[in-house]
């Protein structure tokens, strides 16, 4: 006969009880018989071992110190999480009170002391089994309830259902012969449209030559203009130089402004025709090293990275499909931007690019004044200058042409900054 017990146990017993020797042979016999018993020795602990880990059934003693088991079995009856757990009082108390006291409290059953084996095995394995049909019950009922409620709303919705098709059947003409309705509409609204799309095809046909010539008139006018400025301002440095003596402090400052008025429309003129230039270039993109881009720009910009101090650094960027020479501009005007509004500190300028999808992000990040929410879509518009000259110097057209460059090279420029916090520039290349 195979005396070990079984690997699942039949049940989880919780024995309570203040004698060791009780707790030792209640542990012995249940383990034997092939439940789990677990022991402790007073009531505190019970009820601390029920809330942790609810048991299948408790063995109760009675006669203990600070909490006898009536207390017991009251606080455990008391509690949702363990009030249906069976309660068996194992007790040397013998009189008719007692026993009704115990059933009182919400007991199971009453085995008196001393116990015969058998008997308690035989009354655990009843209450346990009563247990589990009282469970199943439970469950079954459960069962029965969603059941019952499932089925009623399938008739429910089964005659809501019926009454819909109903309806359906009685518009389905009319639905019919609206649609016979929109079909008729919809061809016409058809013919609309490619109408539309033929004058919109051939609107931007003019566009596109009304900007061609637009850009080309603005480069013949940029470019005419150079050759007259160029005369205005050298007659006035030459008139300064040969009566600087017959002058007066109010005339050499006229001349100072007609020439630095001409220097800056060269500059801004000059400007122009860059801006022009992106739009009517017809190079075609090939492999370009972008490191190489950023170092010819940086070396563009020795002169003011060395008067600010200016620390400029990168990682490793791709190699794209582009313009060379547009690509060191661009990263030349957004490095440029980067060290000329800065703080009274020394320049921080940072260029990384990482891989997104097909297409590849490049950011130019400073510690500098900051752009405010408000400007950070109108500052890539020609002319838009957010300073005066005497705070920063410049023409407003070089972001215009970032973005330029960076629409030619099928990608888009943003900004994300606050004032004081920096600006981080980016931009996609396809």
């Amino acid at each position: 006969m195979n005396n070990h017990p079984p690997e699942t146990p039949l049940g989880n017993i919780l024995v309570v009880d203040d004698t060791p020797e009780n707790l030792r042979l209640l542990s012995t016999m249940l383990t034997h018989r092939g439940y789990a018993p677990r022991c402790v020795i007073n009531g505190q602990m019970a009820l601390r071992a029920c809330n942790s880990n609810p048991p299948d059934l408790i063995l109760l003693d009675i006669m203990m110190p600070e909490m006898n088991g009536y207390e017991v079995c009251q606080h455990l009856k008391s509690e949702a999480k363990t009030r249906e757990i069976p309660v068996i009082f194992i007790s040397a108390k013998d009189e008719v009170f007692d026993k009704v006291n115990a059933f009182a409290v919400g007991a199971v059953d009453y085995i008196s002391k001393p116990f015969q084996f058998e008997e308690v095995l035989a009354r655990i394995e009843s209450h346990l089994t009563l247990r589990n049909l009282q469970k199943q019950l439970k469950e079954q009922n459960v069962l029965l309830q969603e059941e019952i409620s499932s089925r009623l709303e399938v008739e429910n919705n089964l005659h809501e259902k019926n009454q819909s098709l109903q309806q359906e059947i009685s518009h389905r003409h009319a639905v019919e012969k609206a649609l016979q309705e929109q079909n008729v509409l919809l061809q016409k609204e058809i013919a609309n449209r490619q109408r539309a799309e033929s004058a919109l095809l051939k609107s931007n046909q003019e566009l596109a030559r009304s900007n061609a010539e637009l850009e080309q008139f603005a480069y013949v006018a940029s470019h005419d203009l150079q050759a007259p400025l160029g005369t205005i301002a050298s007659y006035a440095q030459l008139l300064e130089k040969r009566y600087k003596d017959q002058l007066d402090d109010q005339a050499s400052k006229f001349i100072g402004n007609i020439v630095h008025g001409c220097t800056r429309m060269q500059t801004l003129i000059d400007d122009l025709l860059e801006y022009s230039r992106v739009g009517r270039s017809q190079k075609p993109f090939e492999l370009t090293d972008c490191d190489r881009a950023l170092q010819q720009a940086i070396a563009n910009l020795q002169g003011a990275i060395r008067d600010t101090q200016a620390v400029v650094s990168y990682s490793e960027l791709p190699t794209v499909m582009g313009d060379f020479s547009q690509l060191v501009q661009l990263f030349q005007n957004l490095v440029s931007n980067a060290i000329k509004y800065r703080h009274d500190v020394p320049p921080v300028v940072r260029i990384t690019a990482s891989k997104q999808d097909e297409n590849w992000l490049f950011s130019v990040s400073d510690n500098g004044i900051g752009i405010a929410l408000k400007h950070q879509e109108r500052i890539f518009q020609i002319f838009q200058r957010l300073h005066t000259q005497r705070e920063y110097s410049g023409t407003g057209i070089g972001l215009a042409i970032c973005q330029k460059i960076v629409q030619r090279h099928g990608g888009c420029i943003w900004v994300e900054s606050e004032p004081g916090q920096g600006s981080n520039f980016h931009f996609t290349i396809a």
